[in-house]
């Protein structure tokens, strides 16, 4: 059980200089991904543990230079374990003159911390450290353990990331929060994604005799509006189902009908649709094209990433924990919201890791990716808050 005075100890020790500072240092070690320089950051994270006192301290690696670095804040028991986690790479910053700050600076200004990674997630991260630390710091004891896991991988849904620590049952909990900007907002229900490749086989011809030929690229230019049209659907809160093409490759030299064309497609959907709902509405348009054609083929459909979509209910008792945080840390209700991406969650639910799991976090997701990427100050303080309390309730409260 909590109680108020409990969370008032725990809150009053949320430091505003501490949490900022976390930030800056962790967008100061720039870790790109592709390709994945992970030193800095994963030193930084690993250092931060053992100043925190966490305890069981290690790094879950299934590729080299890759490491998901694990630490473990001990609960008083008995209670339920509970897993803080956010991603420690970031996109690549473009265009650095576009910058207002240069953007591994980590400049405060305006009220907000600048920098590629400061909403996407190191702030996060930042937050969940400061979290720990203000527990912490209060005297108060968790009954459950909190699992504290800085993960890698996120920005290219890299088979080695948080959900590697889980299938190999080094952090035991059964509830996870992923640090997102989500602007304190609940995502629980998320959409499902395929990202596929298909080839349209054709016949190549001399350039200056196309007719004795079939151009696999015309033939794939026939196909692509038809998956466009596609009639998927949509959900309240996740707004109509997408589809997109990506890339498109067709041909090796100008002066040679291309005898291949290859694109791929990025399609997103919600429930009750599977992922073979939506294989099989493309392979019924791809073979019906071909039909009414009849003088190319097409390839087998091959996925890179492929997930249902995930749906949690509103009373689940993450999500309640979540949101009665944020009642109490912003004095406003949060909204219950859907999410374009399941994430980890998704592999980490399918696995049978986790009964519940969200991305939450304070910051604008707007930001996320951007050119003069940022996050305020404010924000950061108070998902710290959240995430404290939060972990207070999912870990069966605590005691000094």
């Amino acid at each position: 059980m909590t109680n108020t005075s409990t969370e008032e100890r725990i809150l009053s020790c949320i430091e505003e200089d501490s949490v900022v500072g976390f930030t800056r240092e962790m967008v100061r070690r720039p870790s790109i991904n592709p390709p994945g320089d992970y030193d800095a950051i994963a030193d930084y994270a690993e250092g931060l543990m053992r100043d925190l006192g966490l305890e069981d301290i290690q790094r879950s690696v299934g590729e080299a230079g890759r490491p998901n670095v694990i630490g473990v804040l001990r609960g008083a028991g008995p209670g339920p374990a509970f897993c803080l986690s956010s991603h420690m790479d970031v996109v690549d910053p473009g265009d650095l003159n576009a910058w207002r700050f240069p953007p591994f600076e980590a400049v405060v200004e305006e009220g907000f911390v600048w920098g590629r990674g400061s909403a996407d997630s190191k702030g996060m991260l930042a937050g969940m450290f400061e979290a720990v630390r203000a527990i912490q710091s209060s005297g108060v004891r968790l009954n459950g353990d909190l699992h504290l896991v800085a993960a890698v991988d996120d920005e290219t849904a890299g088979r080695y990331g948080l959900r590697y620590p889980f299938e190999k049952n080094l952090v035991p909990a059964r509830a996870a929060i992923l640090g997102e900007a989500s602007n304190f907002n609940v995502p629980h229900v998320f959409k499902g994604r395929i990202w596929f490749e298909l080839d349209v086989i054709g016949k190549s011809s001399h350039g200056a005799f196309p007719l004795d030929g079939v151009n696999a690229i015309l033939k794939a230019c026939r196909l692509i509006p038809a998956i466009y049209d596609i009639q998927l659907g949509g959900h309240p809160r996740l707004g109509d189902d997408t589809i997109s093409v990506g890339t498109i490759q067709g041909g090796s030299v100008v002066n040679v009908g291309a005898e291949k064309c290859t694109f791929a497609f990025d399609i997103r959907w919600a429930p009750p649709l599977t992922s073979q709902d939506i294989r099989a509405k493309v392979l019924e348009v791809a073979d019906r094209i071909v039909s009414e054609d009849g003088d190319f083929s097409i390839g087998e459909i091959r996925a890179s990433e492929e997930r249902d979509p995930l749906e949690f209910g509103e009373e689940t008792p993450l999500i309640q924990a979540i949101r009665s945080a944020v009642r109490k840390v912003r004095g406003t209700e949060s909204e219950l919201i859907g999410w374009y991406s399941s994430g980890e969650v998704f592999h980490m639910h399918k696995n049978g890791n986790i009964d519940a799991g969200t991305l939450f976090g304070p910051g604008e997701p707007w930001q996320a990716h951007a050119i003069n990427e940022r996050i305020a100050i404010q924000d950061l303080v108070d998902g710290a808050r959240v995430y404290a309390l939060a972990s207070l309730v999912m870990c069966g409260g605590g005691a000094v």
